[in-house]
């Protein structure tokens, strides 16, 4: 079978391993430079690796990396190879193990994957000797929870420490983005500042290098899978077989902003979908039930960040958050128009917390002659799903409407039956609540948030009048 693009792997070690790049969608290149570090379980934990968890990595970082160099100019679906070397290779050849495979990565992509499991051929990463030094043991495993250094991570955390005075937390982070990295590393720091001794961080970078020459692909469709996976380690090195993911539900569940929804963003990542299909295939993996809660998912931004006012150093916090999803290269910092940064913006201004963020578009209109139309995109376009939201709830049968206009709602709903024991009629019900909420919420700023982006005659700040007409 010919394929777009087919990634053969060497290795993976923990100095920098190598991945060949052929394909049709694809010229002759020299070999990739990749690089992994899981040493953090083992020098800040104590926790060596299995080698059926350090499998799990492997594959983990290969998705990431294939997802990253296969450039994609158009929507059309792609077919991605990937041939890799693992400890157990009879374990992942198997027809249901391929198939949770499949299954799980065209939903996050969009994408045809396909695998060749072959034996390694070198010894084990640092991370997966045994520990030959005596530890301690705690009495209970804390909570895992993934750590995307963003403003909901910090406010679901804050959330959860505040309310208990005992319980531990181990946060796990990854990605290939050393600015994030110091990011949650920042954030962490400050927030374990205010809770000694209960907030740890565990983080597993990956990294590519002699790529300079390569077009990538910016999207990342396979993050969610990518994180949860790798979160999913963490979580059984420290006895626990829960991960946490603290998202709001308008974020996590991420309805599309029109029907007509292009050159927006529309993730996947802990949509409610993707973790209860990432519990069936770990659960799979590992013979035993894993579980991905949200204890969030009917909360908006703003009511989670509510917990925020009670810090005094809320200032500091949230600044040392990270939101944005258009990050600039040449002015390193938070865009400020992108549909993240204006939740974030909108959250915060719900909650009347000064945002301390410095984002690089602070206005739209003072920028009229360099900023490109794409930019007031996501804001017009939150508008109008607000209106719509609107509208559907306030027709004679709301779930109804919303069922119409979002066809996603009835399958989630569908699927979520028996989710922490709700019936139907419970989901339906919460569902209404949180979007009844949030289009409350935008009413309530959105003059506001409007004259922070808009000067002057041109505002398309949202009323309750418009919203209720539809202008």
């Amino acid at each position: 079978m010919q394929y777009d693009y087919v990634f053969t792997f060497d290795d993976l070690q923990d100095e920098l391993s190598q991945v060949h790049i052929t394909g049709c969608l694809t010229t002759k290149i020299a070999p990739v430079n990749i690089g992994v570090d899981d040493t953090q379980f083992l020098r800040k934990r104590q926790h060596h690796v299995p080698s059926h968890l350090a499998d799990c990595i492997d594959l983990a970082v290969a998705v990431a990396i294939a997802d990253r160099l296969s450039f994609r100019n158009t929507d059309r679906t792609c077919s991605i190879h990937i041939c890799l070397p693992m400890r157990h290779p009879e374990l992942w050849r198997s027809t249901k193990t391929i198939r949770y495979l499949d299954d799980l990565l065209y939903w996050y992509t969009q994408d045809h994957w396909s695998f060749e499991f072959r034996p390694r051929s070198l010894y084990g990463r640092f991370a997966e000797r045994e520990v030959t030094l005596p530890f301690s043991f705690e009495e209970a495993p804390p909570e895992v929870a993934l750590w995307s250094g963003g403003l909901d991570s910090l406010a679901g955390l804050y959330s959860q420490l505040s309310s208990s005075a005992t319980a531990r937390y181990v946060l796990f982070g990854t990605g290939m983005n050393t600015q994030m990295h110091h990011k949650q590393e920042m954030c962490a720091h400050l927030i374990a500042d205010q809770f000694p001794g209960r907030v740890t961080l565990i983080q597993v970078p990956y990294r590519l290098e002699n790529t300079k020459e390569i077009q990538k692909h910016t999207l990342q469709r396979s993050r969610g899978f990518v994180f949860l996976l790798l979160g999913t380690v963490c979580a059984l090195l420290e006895d626990q077989h829960i991960l946490s993911i603290y998202e709001n539900g308008i974020g996590a569940i991420n309805l599309p902003f029109s029907e007509a929804e292009v050159g927006l963003d529309h993730s996947l990542s802990v949509h409610p979908i993707s973790l209860l299909r990432m519990e069936a295939f770990v659960s799979h993996l590992l013979g035993t039930t894993f579980l991905f809660q949200n204890p969030f998912l009917f909360k908006t931004k703003a009511q989670m960040c509510q917990a925020l006012v009670t810090s005094p150093h809320y200032p500091e916090l949230i600044d040392s958050t990270f939101t944005c999803d258009r990050p600039h290269r040449e002015q390193p910092g938070q865009c400020g128009y992108c549909s993240s940064c204006l939740l974030r913006r909108q959250a915060l201004a719900v909650v009347e917390i000064d945002d301390p963020t410095c984002y690089i578009t602070t206005t739209f209109s003072h920028q009229k002659r360099s900023i490109r139309p794409s930019y007031r995109n996501y804001y017009c376009a939150m508008l109008f799903q607000v209106r719509s939201l609107r509208e559907c709830l306030c027709a004679a049968d709301p779930w109804e409407s919303l069922s119409e206009r979002y066809l996603s709602l009835p399958e989630l709903v569908d699927e979520m039956i028996g989710w922490n024991r709700m019936s139907k009629s419970m989901l339906i019900e919460q569902l209404l609540d949180l979007y009844a909420c949030y289009v409350q919420e935008w009413e309530q700023v959105s003059q506001q948030v409007g004259r922070e982006l808009w000067e002057g005659n041109e505002s398309l700040s949202l009323t309750k009048n418009q919203v209720s007409k539809g202008d």
